[in-house]
C-alpha cells in the first residue's frame, strides 16, 4: 500500500494516548492511531506484552490495503520482527 508523506504525518498527529486508569484495574495504556489500537504493558511472568488490535476503532478506508487487510510491520530496536501486507 501506498500512502503520502501527509497522510502518515497526519495520523501520526492525531495520534492519541490512552493510560490505564487507577479505578478500572482492567485497563491498560494503549496508543490510538489511525483507527487500530496498540497496548503495551508488563505482565508478571512475561515481561513486556505488546498487543496490536486492528479492529477495536473505525479504520480509515484508505489504510486498509487491497486485499481488505491493514499492512503490519513489527520492529524492535529498529529490526523487522514481523512484516504482513
Amino acid at each position: 500500500m501506498r500512502m503520502s508523506r501527509r497522510r502518515a504525518d497526519t495520523l501520526k498527529r492525531r495520534a492519541r494516548f490512552i493510560h490505564q486508569h487507577r479505578k478500572q484495574r482492567g485497563t491498560l495504556p494503549c496508543l490510538e492511531t489511525g483507527g487500530t489500537q496498540v497496548y503495551a504493558y508488563w505482565k508478571r511472568g512475561e515481561g513486556l506484552v505488546v498487543s496490536v488490535h486492528l479492529d477495536t476503532c473505525e479504520v480509515p478506508a484508505d489504510v486498509i490495503g487491497p486485499n481488505g487487510t491493514i499492512p503490519l510491520r513489527i520492529n524492535v530496536n529498529g529490526e523487522c520482527v514481523f512484516e504482513a501486507d
